[in-house]
């Protein structure tokens, strides 16, 4: 049983289909261990090659070879092939038959490079089993790429890649949430009215009261001046999100339809009044934001071909 998992550098591959769909060469190598197979039989040697095993091994130790620095040690990949086939010293001596085959067709220096070193001061039945299995592979034209054998390693890193783009628009959008949430609060903060407590008249015997600062006539609890400083912060917190999303160039109407979205996700009022106003109106209050003159015509024109 294999105890070497391969699945930082390679997947395996459950059928010879798909390594021949992932990996087109596979064929003229499988077609290869089954003529090898074929022989060995027929000459009386009693070895089943288990064939699914001993590609998935020798795709395992060429992606290990290409995605590391060939160390030149020809133990290290003794020890992984040793491991990767179950310890069968049989099937150890198939794989890196294998392996050699794959290495003498994939271009570069290497390739080359490790392919020597594995083949060095091995035993004369080993080298016999190369110049065998190389009479049986059908094509000797077949060329790979060392990219070839790091399908899954790319396909890795593409994953690790969309994960971090994920976290860092995740991370982006908290910090949006947090500085609205801090100008919000801000915002009440600035806004409440101080509420005075009464004050009695221990000379009068009434007990008619009112607390300070309130209109007893109006029956309203803030003056014309607090009415009129909450309108105006009302007003400039178009100035607050300006410093959580950027404000789009003069002309951009992707950005502006970019920035509608991404502003109607946490301001409700600016969601609202996009939802209850039409879009004359809306390019009118983005004009005065943006300090640009926002187009109706060009906004519809955008937001219609990106529906």
């Amino acid at each position: 049983m294999r105890h070497l998992s391969h699945s930082t550098y390679y997947r395996d591959r459950l059928t010879e289909r798909d390594l021949c769909h992932d990996f087109p060469g596979d064929e003229i190598l499988i077609d290869g261990l089954h003529a090898m197979q074929t022989h060995m039989w027929n000459n009386g040697v009693n070895i089943d090659i288990p064939i699914l095993q001993v590609m998935n091994s020798a795709h395992f130790l060429a992606a290990y070879m290409f995605a590391t620095t060939c160390s030149g040690d020809q133990m290290e990949y003794d020890a992984l092939a040793d491991i990767s086939v179950g310890r069968d010293k049989q099937m150890f001596r198939v794989t890196m038959i294998v392996l050699a085959a794959m290495l003498k067709r994939t271009e570069g220096f290497r390739a080359k490079q490790c392919r020597n070193m594995l083949l060095e001061n091995r035993d004369p039945d080993f080298e016999e089993g190369v110049t065998l299995y190389d009479r049986f592979l059908r094509s000797s034209e077949e060329r790979f790429a060392e990219e070839d054998f790091l399908i899954d390693t790319h396909q890795q890193i593409q994953k690790l890649i969309a994960e971090n783009e994920q976290l860092r628009h995740d991370k982006q959008q908290l910090e949006i949430r947090y500085r609205l949430m801090e100008n919000q609060h801000n915002n009440q903060y600035n806004n409440c009215v101080i509420y005075n407590a009464p004050v009695y008249n221990t000379s009068n015997t009434t007990n008619n009261y009112y607390p300070q600062n309130i209109d007893v006539e109006n029956n309203t609890a803030c003056s014309e001046k607090d009415q009129a400083s909450t309108t105006k912060n009302s007003q400039n917190n178009a100035a607050d999100y300006m410093d959580i999303l950027p404000i789009p160039r003069k002309g951009k109407y992707t950005e502006v339809r970019r920035y509608i979205e991404e502003r109607c996700k946490f301001d409700d009022e600016f969601k609202t009044f996009v939802e209850t106003h039409s879009r004359v109106e809306l390019c009118m209050r983005l004009t005065d934001e943006f300090g640009w003159d926002v187009d109706d015509h060009h906004l519809g024109v955008n937001m219609n071909r990106n529906r």
